[in-house]
């Protein structure tokens, strides 16, 4: 397993997402088992993706052997990132992260340690009386939501593990480059941008054929209160993520227009990517090591196939443009 250091944060990249899924699930298990040990009250705070996939899948495997850990489940609190506005009555419902938590974590996890009573979701509803969309209803859930989980972060007596993913474009839950890093602690109603857009199409096909499939908005804690975890395992397994992994670990930088680049400022975080997410990263390194500044281009080029959306050349266009203007920013390329 290879690794390597950006800010504070210590890199560890797999050769498979299996692989990185299992070091993962250690690394959560023991955090959980020495804050319990410690007299904390245990907290994880998930995000609902398919880059948690391989982490859920060993979690549950590991539990499934380990008496200790099962007990302190049984305990534990559970909070979400981030979702869309969206019902449970909604015929859209398997579009949520509630929906894909439920199905992918909490169900098979409760099959092994029992039924989980500290499951704390954030039940936005999309819809107001009449069926009409009501925005200030969903306001009003997304803001108690927020200070549920905020107070759970400020508590002296809780210990809150937070496994988070990388979006196509550095987002970190559905903070992106349109809210500034610096915003307060708090959950906020987003806009999808176009990168956001085309990743959605790319996780969920079954679900977002079109970028008019997926939803405008979502609701998302910002990254102020992301950093307020006391321990953060960032797991990025896609090869579609290789930009952000590169301009999240490539340089020291702390961009704006990258969020999740903020995590190298936390004291306590890792990462566990796969030679597949990672593989950009490795070549930039391997470019400054051997006195280069500036990406191969081969690199680029297959950086810039990434956003490829024969369907909307203009939408293409616009992503590749927005990419390679952080690229600049970071000093990657001219």
């Amino acid at each position: 397993m290879k690794e390597l250091k950006a800010g504070q944060v210590q890199v560890y990249i797999a050769p498979t997402e299996a692989e990185m899924g299992t070091l993962t699930a250690k690394e959560v298990a023991r955090e959980l088992k020495e804050a319990a040990s410690a007299g904390k009250d245990t907290v994880l705070w998930l995000m609902a993706a398919p880059s948690g996939f391989a982490f859920y899948k060993a979690f549950v495997e590991l539990s499934r052997e380990d008496k200790v850990l099962q007990r302190i489940l049984q305990k534990t609190r559970y909070f979400q990132f981030d979702d869309y506005p969206v019902g449970r009555k909604d015929p859209r419902f398997p579009i949520t992260f509630r929906h894909l938590l439920e199905t992918y974590f909490f169900n098979p996890l409760q099959e092994v340690v029992g039924k989980l009573d500290g499951i704390h979701l954030m039940e936005l509803r999309g819809t107001g009386k009449g069926s009409k969309p009501s925005e200030s209803e969903d306001n009003a859930i997304a803001d108690r939501y927020a200070q549920e989980v905020l107070a759970v972060l400020e508590d002296p007596n809780t210990y809150v593990v937070e496994l988070k993913g990388i979006g196509m474009d550095g987002h970190w839950g559905f903070h992106g480059s349109e809210t500034p890093l610096d915003t307060p602690p708090q959950i906020l109603r987003v806009p999808m941008n176009s990168q956001n857009i085309h990743q959605q199409k790319l996780d969920w096909p079954q679900y977002f054929k079109t970028d008019a499939d997926v939803p405008q908005f979502a609701y998302s804690f910002t990254v102020s209160a992301f950093l307020k975890a006391d321990f953060i395992i960032d797991n990025v397994p896609q090869p579609t993520k290789e930009y952000s992994v590169l301009a999240t670990y490539g340089t020291e930088d702390v961009l704006n227009e990258i969020p999740s680049s903020a995590l190298k400022t936390h004291p306590n975080a890792m990462a566990a990517l796969t030679e597949a997410s990672a593989r950009a990263l490795l070549e930039y390194r391997d470019r400054v090591a051997s006195g280069h500044r500036t990406l191969d281009a081969s690199t680029l080029e297959r950086l810039r196939a990434l956003w490829k959306d024969p369907t909307r050349p203009p939408v293409e266009r616009e992503n590749i443009e927005t990419m390679m203007r952080v690229l600049r920013i970071l000093g990657m390329i001219e």
